[in-house]
This record gives C-alpha cells, structure tokens and sequence, in this order.
C-alpha cells in the first residue's frame, strides 16, 4: 500500500502504481468518461493525439483505436517507471508512442498535435497554468483540448457518522498538492488562455476496494502524525468494513471536465 499523494514521485513504488492504475483501467465508469472525453476532441482517424500524464497507457490505447494505424497517439509522463509499462503494453500497437517528458516542458515541436489531454494529473502539479501554456504550444491553432479532474474534498462517502467522516475525506484531500483541481480547471484554462470554454461534470461511484486503496495508508499516516487519532481511524474504517459486508457502502466522485480550443 502506498498514500495517493505518492502520485507526484511514482518511480519510488513502481509496483503499487501500476497495479493501481491497470485497477483504474478495468472501471467501467472511467472507461466511459475517456470516451466522452474522445468525444469532445472530436478525435478522428489520422490525427495526432497528446495524452499527458499518460500513466500506464490506458486512455492512450482507447485514443489509438480512434486514430487508427495512420495517426498518432503520443502518451507522455514524468515516471519513467510508468512509461516503461505502457510501452510494454502497447508494444503490438500501431500508431502509439510513449515518452518520458515533464508537463511544462513536453518533447514535441510547436503546433504537433490536432488536440490533447489530460486526465487526474492537474492534482498533483506544481505550476497548473504553465502545463495548460505548455498544452497550448504543442497543439496547432484551433486545435480542442480537455482537461479532467476529480474534486477530492468533494468525495461523497455513506457512513451513520458524518462528522467523522467529513473529517476523514478532509485529511486525504489535504494530502494532496491542488486537491480542488476539479473546480479550479475552468478559471485555470482561462487564465492559460484557452478559447471556447466548455465546462462539464459527471459523478461517478467506486467499489469498496477503491476506497479502500486510496484512503487506509493516508489514514494510518494521519495518526502516526497525530492529526487524528488511531481509534477514530480504527472506527471510521471498521464501519465502512461493514457497510460493504452488508451492502451498503457507497461512494461517489466528482469529475470535472473543461473543454476548449487553442
């Protein structure tokens, strides 16, 4: 097990990442918002791609599905680790490439790409406007791009204890770099200078183990710091233990997604 926040250096625990992120990749619910993300680029046959923050490669390969053998789907992220797995994945696929590359400094020339993406990264970086600048230089003008994030002090969770979780989904939140990006992407694409703003947003629930990975090892730190204490954690966990033995655990997300043009 390894904290969500350990996102912003993934090479450390290669294995937890990319266990979770081929997790992430067999959801349904995310499935679905990558193609409406698809949808919104207007992704075409023969047209070059940029999927930032690429991760393992999953929307990558759903991205080369719709380009086909005669365009270019380039995925691009920080871990090194990350990009060695997605190539491994997408080694018999045409038309992909992956890269090692930093999102406010991206290895391609002016104007490459029809359009870009980027999906649960704005979370984690440090100059959010510089990377959306970075987006807009590698895109042609009039070129779409979507930025999509989720709102982690807005994670919905059923317990008979609201307080106490209120105070849970705040400690998790807190753990990350920018863990309002959701709500933040429609004035950050503005400020960057992105055109014809549209702005949507989903919610989407996940299972009992989801939470389970994303929230128990932050939990269990919080405690070690002192920020809570263990028997509140004890209790909050058993009960979501039981909701979910008994049917009742429910847990639900909220994505935003902004889409404009260069």
């Amino acid at each position: 097990m390894a904290e969500l926040s350990k996102f912003i250096q993934p090479n450390e625990s290669p294995e937890y990442f990319i266990d979770f992120l081929n997790f992430l990749d067999n959801r349904e619910e995310i499935r679905n918002l990558r193609t409406e993300t698809a949808k919104r680029m207007q992704v075409g046959a023969g047209q070059k791609i940029l999927d930032l923050g690429c991760g393992i490669g999953g929307a990558t390969v759903l991205l080369a599905e719709l380009t086909g053998p005669t365009g270019l789907v380039a995925g691009v992220d920080a871990s090194s680790a990350l990009i060695d797995a997605a190539k491994h994945r997408a080694k018999d696929w045409p038309g992909i490439e992956f890269r090692v590359g930093d999102a406010c400094a991206i290895p391609y020339p002016d104007g490459y790409f029809d359009a870009a993406r980027s999906e649960r990264v704005f979370l984690y970086l440090p100059d959010r406007v510089g990377a959306i600048h970075e987006m807009r230089r590698v895109v042609k003008p009039g070129g779409r791009m979507c930025l999509l994030d989720t709102d982690l002090d807005s994670t919905a969770i059923y317990s008979t204890n609201p307080a106490l979780t209120r105070k849970m989904t705040s400690i998790v939140a807190a753990s990350i770099p920018n863990p309002n990006s959701a709500r933040e992407l429609p004035a950050l694409g503005k400020q960057a200078g992105l055109k014809d703003l549209h702005i949507e947003t989903f919610a989407i629930s996940s299972p009992y183990e989801f939470m389970v990975r994303i929230m128990a090892d932050s939990l269990a730190k919080a405690a070690d710091r002192g920020v809570m204490t263990r028997a509140e954690v004890d209790e909050w966990l058993g009960e979501q233990a039981t909701l979910h033995a008994s049917g009742d655990f429910f847990q639900a997300w909220l994505f935003v997604l902004v889409t404009g043009t260069v």
